[in-house]
């Protein structure tokens, strides 16, 4: 007598199908990308995918394509990722940098990588690695999460930094001019008094993303600086422009209101500006003086920016 089958013909069906499907998801090798991870550094989770072209890293934002801002143990031009003899062999090339690149505690001139090696230049440390679709996807997820405010799909304060200094370097080294923003609501607490939190959030996002397209069109970068203040740079704005910027962005707060199911609200915004190198020649200077300028704004009667 036959022994059964432990499963019916059904569930066999089914159980076939979800392998089929499994299979038609797992990428071949084509599929798997070379990329750099930084595990450690000032833009620890960022990735960098290599290509054709290869990829230098260094300080100097006008050299390199992967810049290290922060870190002086980097040298201006301090590595380079690129093909090996074999094109599907990918090397590391010291470009004599002062303090070396390394593989672990071993000091490299040109050396073939391997899946999974570790790459230490200065303080920062680089995972160099293929992904697949899957694991891409799975990393944008973790970047969106790390990177992004989740209420007003802004930069976060920390990525916003990063970007900050990796700008005013390159526009001190070709000599132009860079507006810094400080932006905060005026009345928030009336409109959470008012009609709630959730309102007052809504309002929050709505403003934010009004910010960020501007700014974003005008190449540059805006972001929340904590609850409802927001922080701006724009390279390249000399005092006028960065002025008439600053004038676009408050009406594009207060002259449209903000509606949330049968609530309409109609907020402003008070906005500091500083200028480099006018205003100082830091982040944390031309933050400080764009901070002194609001508080100008407010005291001056709110809803306008100042210098």
């Amino acid at each position: 007598m036959n022994e059964p089958d432990r499963d019916p013909p059904l569930t066999q069906t089914v159980h076939a199908l979800h392998r089929a499907r499994l299979d038609a998801q797992q990428p071949g090798p084509a599929a798997r990308r070379p990329v750099l991870i930084v595990l450690r550094g000032s833009q620890v989770g960022r990735r960098y995918l290599l290509n054709e072209s290869g990829l230098v890293l260094g300080r100097r934002a006008d050299r390199a394509s992967l810049v290290v801002p922060g870190d002086p143990l980097i040298s201006s031009v301090h590595c380079r990722f690129e093909h090996g003899s074999d094109a599907t062999v990918w090397q590391i090339v010291d470009l004599s940098s002062t303090n070396g690149t390394f593989l672990g505690d071993q000091r490299v001139t040109t050396t073939a990588l391997r899946d999974g090696d570790r790459v230490f230049v200065g303080e920062t440390v680089l995972k160099f690695t293929f992904l697949d679709e899957l694991e891409e996807q799975f990393h944008q997820q973790v970047d969106t999460l790390m990177n992004i405010d989740d209420l007003t799909g802004l930069p976060v304060q920390r990525v916003f930094d990063v970007r900050f200094a990796d700008a005013l370097s390159q526009c001190s080294l070709r000599n132009l001019p860079l507006a810094a923003f400080m932006m905060d609501m005026d009345g928030l607490k009336r409109i959470n008094d008012s009609h709630g939190h959730l309102t007052g959030a809504h309002v929050i996002a709505t403003v934010g993303r009004r910010l960020g397209a501007i700014v974003n069109a005008a190449r540059g970068v805006c972001s929340r600086f904590g609850g409802d203040e927001f922080s701006a740079f724009v390279p390249g704005l000399d005092r006028e422009k960065a002025l008439a910027l600053g004038e676009q962005l408050r009406c594009a707060v207060g002259d449209e209101p903000v509606q949330r199911e049968q609530i309409t609200v109609n907020p402003t915004i008070s906005i500091g500006v500083a200028i480099f190198p006018t205003h100082g020649p830091t982040p944390k200077a031309l933050t400080r003086a764009a901070d002194e300028a609001l508080y100008r704004a407010k005291a001056a009667g709110r809803d306008r920016v100042c210098e």
